[in-house]
């Protein structure tokens, strides 16, 4: 009885409260035992948890190994033979890392789902600044046709003319002026002819800039902004109507 009592206490690693002092810098010292066994069971949410050496009683304190109860309480232990240290470590939860597991796997797909949208959001803003540099180009290159065509025609049939364009690469507007406070009668002596000359050649000149744009038109006193004439260029055909009729 003896000897399973000393084999007991020397080969287990045990929990144990009171019986030796706690405090590091206990001294290393050999104490003989009187172990009771008793046929002890230890019983975890009433399943009884199995043991290689069994449970003793020690001057009234119950030692139960303390890897017994390592695997019930999900941790890891290690015995440091060189440094006498007994270390305790949680186990990793396979549920709990499963659920990280998946929650990196969501943050990835949620990052590049946000990757792939400030491409798009990059291809948008790139796509946009073509077009307003698109815009930007047909601008300045109807302001320069405008300027031209302000040249070209400005004194036609000696009068003062005055040509503004507006519009899209699909639609020019065009407005032809003229002060009637100083050019009626002039502009009264004007054949049709004349002015069907005039909107004729305005429009092809559009045309040869702007070739794919329909035009349409008015002749205006800019006195008083009552219109004269109206006129229409289709680029589909290349058909130009002056007052509904085609020239």
């Amino acid at each position: 009885m003896f000897k399973k009592q000393y084999l007991a206490v020397a080969s287990a690693v045990v929990l144990t409260v009171g019986l030796f002092p706690a405090s590091s810098d206990a001294q290393v010292a050999k104490k003989n035992l009187s172990a009771t066994y008793n046929n002890i069971k230890v019983l975890y949410n009433g399943n009884q948890v199995s043991t290689t050496i069994e449970p003793f009683i020690v001057n009234g304190t119950t030692y139960i190994p303390l890897r017994m109860m390592a695997g019930v309480f999900n941790k890891d232990i290690n015995w440091d033979g060189t440094n006498y240290t007994i270390n305790v470590k949680d186990q990793a939860d396979p549920g709990y890392e499963a659920q990280l597991s998946a929650k990196d796997a969501e943050i990835k797909r949620l990052q590049d789902k946000i990757n792939d949208l400030n491409n798009e959001i990059d291809d948008l803003n790139d796509e946009l600044d073509d077009n307003d540099s698109s815009s930007d180009d047909f601008d300045n290159d109807l302001s320069d046709l405008e300027d031209t065509l302000n040249d070209d025609y400005g004194d036609y049939e000696d009068l003062e003319w005055d040509i503004t364009l507006d519009g899209d690469e699909d639609e020019i507007e065009v407005e032809i002026a003229i002060d009637f406070d100083d050019y009626e009668d002039d502009f009264n002596d004007l054949s049709e002819k004349k002015l069907k000359t005039l909107v004729e050649d305005i429009v092809n000149d559009i045309w040869d800039e702007f070739d794919d744009a329909d035009v349409t038109g008015v002749i205006i006193d800019s006195s008083s902004d009552d219109e004269q004439y109206d006129f229409e260029g289709d680029s589909s055909d290349e058909t130009i109507t002056f007052d509904g009729d085609e020239i």
